[in-house]
């Protein structure tokens, strides 16, 4: 039985929609800070902004800090949980996706009030 190609790119296009269409419609709406036209107009009061630099020099430091830090936290983490801790590998697996879930929880319970 041969599969037909169809189906895999179908759902790599669904996919593709799912990323590229939010990305397309912020880009549209940043692009129209003037009513109907389409401009630049945006990008070139944040540019000219003074704050801007400093606003954005502190936000790629924070970044590289945290990439460097957690680099630093993570490597030795993971070599040393794999070949000296074997047994402790779910629970440092459940530690490191509660950032990943925490959020979500937090939202569902927060709407479920609302």
């Amino acid at each position: 039985m041969k599969r037909s190609p169809v189906l895999p790119w179908l759902w790599f296009m669904l996919g593709a929609l799912y990323f590229v269409v939010p990305l397309a419609a912020t880009v549209q709406f940043s692009l129209q800070a003037r009513k109907g036209e389409l401009s630049f107009a945006a990008y070139e009061r944040v540019l000219q902004d003074g704050a801007f630099a400093a606003s954005f020099l502190f936000s790629l430091q924070t970044a590289l800090m945290t990439i460097v830090l957690g680099a630093l936290l993570v490597v030795p983490t993971a070599y040393w949980v794999r070949l000296r801790l074997p047994r402790l590998r779910p629970v440092v697996e459940f530690i490191t996706l509660l950032p990943f879930v925490v959020p979500a929880v937090v939202l569902v319970f927060g709407l479920a009030r609302t």
